[in-house]
């Protein structure tokens, strides 16, 4: 499968190309300046994830050490209640033992 070539846009984007190129080679500066910044923004961007992976992380343990409080208290939330459930069955023990008395004459 051919294609035809469109020379207009080619050449279009040839002399821009060139002019790029003059430019890069009468200020090699322009192109060093430019590659400065360039890796610039790549260094603050690279600082910046850094912050935001440390704040991640400490969220993530903040919310880990939530979860361990949480299941604690339904631990101790459930031992609570099943002593007050053992405790309400004694209780009801005694009042029938102490309800019914058996006397013989």
């Amino acid at each position: 499968m051919l294609r035809a070539i469109d020379m207009q846009q080619i050449v279009a984007q040839l002399e821009q190309a060139e002019k790029v190129h003059r430019v890069e080679q009468r200020h090699p500066e322009m192109h060093q300046r430019y590659l400065e910044l360039q890796a610039k923004e790549e260094q603050r961007l690279r600082q910046k994830k850094v912050p935001d992976a440390e704040e991640a992380r400490k969220t993530s343990i903040k919310d880990k050490r939530e979860r361990e409080e949480r299941e604690r208290r339904a631990g101790a939330d459930r031992r609570a209640s099943v002593r007050q459930v053992i405790r309400g069955e004694e209780e009801q023990d005694v009042t029938r033992q102490v309800g019914h008395i058996n006397i013989k004459v």
